[in-house]
């Protein structure tokens, strides 16, 4: 996919709402800058569930937020207030509120505000020129000597994401692979139901449950693990397969997990628990 493909997709995808898609288009072509990347229904992860942004520019970490009158009724302001705390806590992200109750000079004064804004941090923070092809290349996070949750990073194939850790691959399709490091594997789960599996991840991405829905193999599958058989690994790189935000499937990094033994047992499953946000990265 192409940056015209990926700009002219997210657009689409407020074509429903129309005060969300006047904002969002006003914003992205006054700003006409195609170094800036944007996406629109930005997913953030909060302590207590998912939340959603309207528009996203990951280059700032700043989200606007289009506020419709429903937002002003007392309950929702109050949720919303929550919501707001939630991701700047959870992300240290900055959040921009558009009122589009307001008469439409008012928006576009803020619509103004906001891209001036956008400038000011383009030239003051060091930023980097979005690139969609280094993006998703491997010799990115091989040069940059690591992978970071905060980077929100992810692949195209489980093969790029294995490049990262010393294997030269040209095609990779198992949900698991070796590491340098002999006490970590590379994971690819679904982290959803699918099939035999039912592999869940917290609202807040620090645990994994690992779990079989055939009472059998799952027992089977827990024991294996709980009894330490030699060689064995109880650290996993996780890369969930997830939907990207066109509905593409990618591989996204979710950090270093260690299997959590007392926690871990033939009911429940296999209890993963994030130790590390971020990885070193090997070259091939």
């Amino acid at each position: 996919m192409d940056k015209k493909e990926f700009i002219i997709r997210q657009l689409a995808r407020t074509s429903n709402k129309k005060y969300e898609a006047y904002v969002v288009n006003r914003i992205v072509h006054l700003l006409d800058d195609i170094s800036i990347k944007f996406i629109t229904q930005q997913y953030v992860t909060r302590p207590e569930g998912r939340a959603l942004t309207d528009l996203f520019f990951p280059q700032f970490n700043l989200h606007v937020e289009v506020d419709e009158g429903q937002h002003y009724i007392k309950k929702n302001t109050e949720k919303d207030i929550i919501r707001e705390s939630d991701i700047v806590n959870a992300t240290n992200h900055k959040i921009i509120r558009v009122d589009v109750t307001r008469p439409l000079e008012e928006i576009n004064q803020k619509i103004n505000e906001i891209i001036e804004n956008i400038r000011m941090l383009k030239n003051y923070i060091g930023f980097i020129p979005w690139d969609i092809d280094s993006e998703f290349n491997t010799e990115t996070y091989i040069k940059k000597g690591y992978i970071s949750v905060s980077d929100n990073v992810a692949f195209r194939t489980i093969k790029d994401a294995c490049n990262c850790f010393g294997h030269n691959y040209t095609g990779y399709q198992r949900a698991g692979a070796t590491h340098p490091d002999n006490d970590i594997m590379l994971w690819f789960p679904k982290l959803y139901p699918n099939g035999v599996w039912d592999n869940q991840i917290s609202d807040d991405e620090e645990t994994i449950i690992e779990r079989n829905v055939n009472a059998e193999i799952a027992r089977e599958h827990v024991v294996s693990h709980l009894e330490k058989q030699k060689g064995e690994k109880y650290k996993r790189i996780v890369f969930a397969r997830v939907k990207g935000s066109l509905g593409d499937v990618l591989y996204r990094f979710r950090g270093l997990y260690e299997l959590d033994l007392k926690a871990s047992n033939e009911i429940i499953g296999l209890v993963w628990r994030r130790v590390l946000s971020r990885v070193k990265t090997y070259s091939h």
